[in-house]
């Protein structure tokens, strides 16, 4: 199956709770919220006859207006202070304020000035690639993947004297970028523990796909594997599904990443 990609609030305060709540009051209920109960009146000559009964509730609002009106016369005081204070209060902010602007200022004279130069990086222009050439590198990279595959299944010598070709520079070995010397200093490892192996590729199971803008093909193929080794008496097969990203920047296709993942075993290594 072949296919091309293309690249590709805080809680509300208090204040504004009581606003909330006034609104949806009726103004009978907001006036009996506000009002001051009314002042208890000195005793009559008639104290000793039995007390009257407590007037309704209702009979409160009839009294708010002298409990307003003595409210300021009690509190006039204090109020006179607070005003004596206010001027100190109002420019201790306005100091407060200017330290503030001066400090933010020299913040921003700071981050401009460590601020990198910007550069404008031109995008790279589209490439064209016809549709056959994307079908070339499809069949170039699948082609690449199975050669690999055959490689790793002949002996050891064999093994690690093609594996360099099949790679370019600079490979991503299951996420880790390294060096094809690195690499081979993996691959060695390997076959010195597994000297016999076999990957066969599902025929049905190759599937390619081209990016036309970086020249790369991804393969992807489910293959079944077995491995022995006769020192250890240890054997291990199942299935893996392998992933291959193949360069066609150059002269000839090479594999940049690899990457694969056991997707069932029928036997673990003892060992």
């Amino acid at each position: 199956m072949l296919r091309s990609l293309r690249p590709s609030l805080p809680l509300p305060s208090a204040a504004l709770i009581g606003l909330g709540l006034t609104a949806l009051l009726p103004p009978a209920a907001m006036a009996q919220g506000w009002v001051d109960p009314p002042n208890r009146a000195a005793p009559s000559p008639a104290a000793t006859s039995p007390a009257p009964a407590p007037a309704p509730a209702a009979a409160a609002p009839r009294f708010a207006p002298a409990a307003r009106a003595e409210t300021p016369k009690a509190h006039a005081p204090r109020r006179v202070a607070e005003e004596t204070r206010r001027p100190a209060r109002s420019g201790l902010h306005a100091a407060t304020a200017a330290r503030r602007a001066a400090r933010l200022a020299r913040a921003e004279r700071l981050a401009r000035s460590e601020r990198p130069l910007q550069v404008q990086i031109p995008a790279p222009a589209p490439v064209a690639v016809s549709d056959g050439q994307m079908r070339d590198w499809a069949v170039a990279s699948q082609r690449l993947a199975r050669d690999y595959l055959a490689s790793i299944s002949g002996s050891n010598g064999a093994a690690l004297a093609a594996a360099p070709g099949f790679y370019g520079s600079q490979v991503v070995f299951h996420g880790r970028p390294m060096s094809v010397a690195s690499l081979m200093s993996e691959k060695r490892r390997f076959v010195q523990r597994w000297p016999e192996r076999r990957y066969r590729p599902r025929p049905d199971s190759l599937r390619t796909a081209c990016n036309a803008g970086l020249a790369v093909c991804q393969v992807r193929a489910t293959v079944d594997f077995s491995a022995f080794s006769p020192d250890r008496g240890a054997r291990s097969q199942g299935t893996v599904d392998l992933e291959l990203a193949v360069s066609l920047a150059g002269g000839r296709p090479v594999i940049i990443a690899e990457n694969s993942r056991v997707v069932h075993r029928d036997a673990v290594a003892s060992r």
